[in-house]
């Protein structure tokens, strides 16, 4: 084995915890963002659905990586200091809150309203309806395109690295720089970064995985 590739691996796992950090807490945010945004969706109050539809449409027509840039910049100067790090998870996490409040929408949307009308003629009350008949229909149709956004998450995370963030992408940069100026001078480049390229792919194909066996679980 190549005398750099055990330092660069040790590398390349500090940085992948990193990822998985900043997956983590940007799929919390967003979700908790989505949940609400298709709360406001549902909402009787006009200036609800407005607020909610003026968020989606917002967020949804910026590139994530100008959010991010955005409230990485802006936040010190309203007197927020954050690092590099919290910033991206909150700008990540505004940005994937828009698309997944999308995907809890449009899940609820698509459950014909005389299923909310009958079971409230059989006695439940609106919430209970809400509960027991809506929400769990909405859950299994919101599972497959909820997860495809979790898996753009966990990709836009490279992202980060922009910012300034020692994420996997962010360390595997950081590597192949000093293998170029160090030694041989040969980078690995190629190396590196088809190792990174492999470490994405898996974790997304587990994340589809993951929803795959939760969906089959469901139709029993």
């Amino acid at each position: 084995m190549n005398n750099w590739v055990w330092p660069v691996t040790l590398y390349l796992g500090k940085g992948l915890l990193v990822t998985l950090w900043i997956s983590l807490l940007t799929v919390i945010l967003a979700t908790m963002l989505g949940l609400l945004i298709a709360a406001l969706s549902q909402s009787t109050l006009t200036f609800a659905r407005f607020v909610g539809r003026l968020y989606v449409e917002l967020f949804r027509g910026v590139p994530s990586l100008m959010i991010l840039l955005f409230v990485f910049f802006a936040l010190p100067q309203i007197g927020l200091r954050t690092g590099p790090l919290t910033a991206a998870i909150i700008g990540l996490g505004l940005w994937g809150g828009a698309n997944i409040g999308e995907v809890f929408r449009g899940a609820l949307d698509s459950i014909p309203h005389r299923q909310e009308q009958g079971a409230r003629a059989l006695g439940l009350s609106a919430t209970e309806a809400l509960v027991f008949v809506i929400l769990p229909q909405a859950f299994r149709r919101a599972l497959p395109p909820y997860v495809g956004q979790l898996t753009v998450l966990v990709q836009a995370s490279a992202l980060t690295s922009v910012v300034g963030v020692s994420d996997l992408l962010g360390s595997a940069r950081q590597m192949i720089e000093r293998l170029a100026y160090v030694g041989t001078g040969d980078s690995h480049a190629i190396e590196i970064y088809l190792g990174v390229l492999s470490i994405f792919f898996v974790i997304c194909y587990a994340l589809t995985g993951l929803a795959s066996m939760i969906e089959r679980r469901l139709r029993v």
